[in-house]
């Protein structure tokens, strides 16, 4: 019986280790036929560093365009003073002067120019308004009135252009009036109109609050001389100091007169922005 047991034990252990064999070949036969198929296991995944030189290149990026912007940030308020030297013809567009000035008004004339400026801004557009006084020897220009702006920043360079209207008149005559009778009579003569301004000019950022610029400016005057009372007229006429001349042209001052003149001016300007 024993050796019968043993016998059988035996056999049953060869028949194991054999099937163990042939399903070890068959895998590795199966795995074999799967290569050679084209399907392979996918590669390993590359390491996270991989992406640091994106992250890097986009930071590096960021860096450079806050730069060349100079870090100014949004500005949503502007103060402005300006000075400098203004050209103005009354009658640029008139064939005949006679009809509004009638020789007692000097219409062109050359000198210093103030104004200031206020606004506010939504990034490149600006609303606001502006004021001019121009002092010449004849008399003063004064005008008032809104613009609305386009400003292209380049760094700390601002192009920018406006377009601009409003109210203007002269006052303050002095050596345009050729008697003591023809200056009482004009002092209080209102003569006032409107202006249609084109501008252009160049900002320079020294800090993001602070700018100094220039400007040029180009606009067209439409002035009202309302006529004179008959008796102011015939105390003009009656002045000795004029002559016949004169006195017969003073007639054209109890009629309404009217002039479509031009200016041009050049300033500089300092900024303020918030």
């Amino acid at each position: 019986m024993t050796t019968k047991r043993t016998a059988r034990l035996a056999g049953i252990t060869l028949a194991s280790a054999v099937w163990l064999v042939s399903l070890a070949y068959v895998r590795t036969a199966e795995a074999q036929d799967m290569s050679a198929g084209g399907l392979a296991p996918p590669p390993p995944m590359a390491p996270a560093q991989s992406q640091a030189p994106a992250a890097s290149e986009t930071s590096q990026d960021l860096d450079d365009a806050k730069k060349s912007d100079s870090g100014r940030g949004l500005e949503w308020f502007y103060l402005e003073a300006e000075g400098g030297f203004q050209h103005v013809g009354l009658r640029t567009f008139n064939i005949d002067e006679q009809s509004f000035s009638a020789g007692f008004i000097e219409t062109q004339a050359n000198g210093p120019v103030i104004g200031a400026g206020l606004g506010v801004r939504l990034f490149f557009i600006t609303l606001g308004a502006r004021g001019r006084v121009g002092f010449f020897n004849s008399w003063d220009l004064f005008s008032v009135g809104g613009e609305l702006g386009l400003h292209l920043p380049l760094g700390n360079l601002e192009p920018h252009f406006e377009l601009g209207g409003g109210y203007t008149a002269l006052g303050s005559f002095k050596s345009a009036l050729q008697s003591g009778a023809a200056a009482t009579a004009l002092q209080n003569t209102q003569i006032h109109g409107f202006y249609v301004r084109a501008q252009a000019g160049l900002d320079y950022y020294i800090t993001p609050i602070f700018s100094l610029g220039v400007s040029a400016s180009a606009e067209v005057l439409g002035l009202t001389r309302p006529g004179l009372d008959p008796s102011k007229v015939t105390e003009i006429q009656s002045d000795p100091s004029l002559t016949s001349l004169q006195q017969a042209r003073a007639e054209v001052l109890k009629a309404e007169g009217s002039s479509y003149g031009a200016a041009v001016t050049g300033t500089a300007v300092l900024g303020l922005h918030f």
